[in-house]
């Protein structure tokens, strides 16, 4: 991949697409020791999930390469997506000892790529904004972020764009209630940008001033989303202490019961994030390292942990 944001679109793809059936990145072509970004055959059993996804949902009703370009990507590229393509089509066969069907291509680009639509014949889908297509026996499809509409079914796809289609993005994916399906995606990703801005200036300056300003803005929001966090579960505790004090009658039950509501605060925001209950050995577990690690390290946890990360995070009695 070419930059953190390419990273960043590859891993976005992969995580939507697993919903609705088998998705893998940096798949090898055997044949020419290159990989393809993402990798992708549907499930059959999960068509309805896949209505929600909108146009990706569309593109991804049959075995599909997904090559994202944070870069607009020139001729070259996508002579050698479409190498790929062949060497990819040329092992399936070889694996399956006989004829597959030939599986499509789609290049997804942050900006339009001019040269190639006009080189290599692309032809604008009426039904579709941003979506071009060749001739159909090349099986390659184009979608330039830029020119999609703003729509919830677009988000995904406009968080691979560039400048202020992806800042675009970013708002109103923070936006989306807390229990959003896209938040649960793209947020941990996103997360992860902010510890890869350098500290030191002098590293700062050598970077794109889109990237520094674009992950500069996420690690604002992340620190005022774990601060809200913590408002609101001291909220909660508190008023919980004071409902326990109250019923015990002496100062220790205050003390004790803020304790136990700031623990069932966060139970109940690991069981929002994880889409479960917590099991019983999960919750003395998340008592426990309240006490060993302190609060601050729960919510940390929580805000940069996907779902299957934090319940392995629970399940490793070596986690920190």
């Amino acid at each position: 991949m070419r930059s953190r944001f390419d990273a960043l679109g590859k891993n976005v793809l992969r995580d939507t697409l697993t919903r609705v059936g088998a998705a893998d990145t940096e798949v090898e072509v055997i044949a020419s020791s290159q990989t393809m970004d993402v990798w992708y055959v549907p499930d059959p059993a999960r068509a309805d999930v896949r209505a929600e996804l909108g146009l990706l949902g569309e593109l991804a009703a049959e075995p599909c390469q997904f090559e994202p370009f944070h870069d607009t990507p020139g001729p070259g590229e996508l002579r050698g997506c479409v190498r790929k393509q062949l060497h990819w089509h040329h092992e399936l066969e070889r694996r399956a000892g006989g004829d597959v069907p030939f599986q499509r291509l789609c290049l997804l680009s942050s900006g339009r790529p001019a040269t190639v639509l006009d080189a290599f014949g692309f032809q604008p889908d009426s039904g579709r904004p941003g979506l071009y297509r060749t001739a159909p026996g090349w099986r390659v499809d184009l979608v330039v972020i830029s020119e999609l509409p703003r729509t919830r079914e677009t988000l995904l796809l406009r968080l691979l764009g560039a400048g202020a289609v992806l800042r675009d993005a970013i708002r109103e994916l923070t936006a989306l209630p807390e229990d959003a399906w896209e938040r649960s995606i793209a947020l941990p990703w996103l997360v992860r940008l902010r510890f890869e801005l350098p500290p030191e200036a002098s590293a700062r300056a050598a970077l794109d001033p889109e990237e520094e300003e674009i992950v500069t803005e996420v690690q604002q929001w992340f620190e005022q989303l774990k601060q809200s966090l913590r408002d609101e579960a001291r909220k909660e505790a508190l008023q919980e202490g004071m409902k326990e004090g109250i019923k015990e009658g002496i100062k220790e039950g205050i003390k004790e019961g803020i304790k136990e509501g700031q623990i069932g605060t966060r139970a109940k925001q690991f069981e929002k994030k994880l889409g479960r209950p917590l099991a019983e050995a999960e919750r003395s577990v998340l008592a426990e390292r309240f006490d060993r690690l302190g609060p601050d390290r729960l919510d940390d946890v929580l805000l940069e942990l996907p779902a299957d990360a934090l319940a392995a995070w629970l399940a490793d009695p070596a986690a920190r």
